[in-house]
């Protein structure tokens, strides 16, 4: 990581487990200061007294306010925000899309595509106030690209994080602030425990059998973390922690562009 991040505040949502916590551990490592954000205050004070040079902080993502606050904390404690991961997410619901409720897909919007725009604009303003070098990194997910059956508003959300992050990039061309958009496939975290906890009243989570296979023997949340560290570094827009899942990328795109040469000999 630059030598210009060194002592500055790194912001990390989600932060309470899973890929948030790696981060903010290999933040801390790096020598930045970190604000462990999490609705989860109990689990975050747990990571910040394990990282040492860090503190936690309660925030609802879905809320404005409460990402308004938790920063106005962050930056009381250890000075202006110089780098913000927008990491918190949950799983939502499995039902296919003909069969999710309006409940269901508000649930998924409002923490996986609100809750990234709160983060990503929120901590944008916050580092170009210091007119000094930032970066910006928010998770979406290699599910943008291999979409199945009982994921399609999970995708459909982070399908949408994903355009704020390439958007964005066009936006920040030339400037001192960079962003990465982190696109992990299966990683060992706690997301399917999280998210049948948090779920609301009304929406029917259920855990299938692939999903916790395919975490169980994911990724190391490390190996992510010292990718998204670096990535801040070198400006890294693409993270795909997941190299052995490459040929979904390929199938994807061979598959449009078979579609291109249709349209054109047709």
């Amino acid at each position: 990581m630059n030598a210009h991040f060194a002592g500055r505040l790194a912001f990390i949502s989600g932060a309470a487990s899973g890929i948030g916590r790696a981060i903010a551990i290999e933040m801390s490592r790096r020598g930045m200061q970190v604000a462990v954000a999490d609705i989860d205050l109990a689990r975050a004070e747990q990571v910040a007294a394990e990282i040492g040079n860090a503190s936690a902080v309660f925030l609802e993502v879905s809320n404005p306010a409460s990402w308004a606050a938790a920063l106005d904390q962050a930056e009381g404690r250890y000075g202006p925000l110089a780098v913000m991961v927008s990491n918190a997410g949950v799983a939502g619901s499995t039902d296919p899309v003909s069969q999710t409720s309006q409940a269901a897909w508000e649930w998924s919007r409002s923490v996986n595509l609100d809750g990234n725009f709160y983060g990503l604009t929120q901590g944008l303003d916050r580092i170009a106030a210091t007119g000094l070098p930032g970066h910006l990194v928010a998770t979406s997910s290699l599910a943008v690209i291999n979409v199945k059956s009982r994921i399609g508003v999970y995708a459909a959300m982070k399908a949408g994080v994903l355009a704020l992050c390439e958007a964005l990039r066009d936006e920040l061309a030339g400037s001192n602030i960079g962003i990465s958009a982190l696109l992990p496939g299966p990683v060992r975290t706690r997301l399917l425990e999280a998210n049948a906890s948090r779920s609301p009243d009304e929406v029917f989570v259920s855990r299938l059998e692939i999903q916790e296979g395919l975490l169980r023997n994911g990724l190391p949340p490390e190996e992510v973390a010292i990718m998204t560290a670096d990535a801040i570094g070198t400006q890294e827009f693409w993270l795909f922690p997941n190299r052995d899942l490459e040929d979904r990328i390929d199938t994807r795109m061979a598959d449009m562009k078979k579609s291109f040469r249709s349209a054109a000999t047709g």
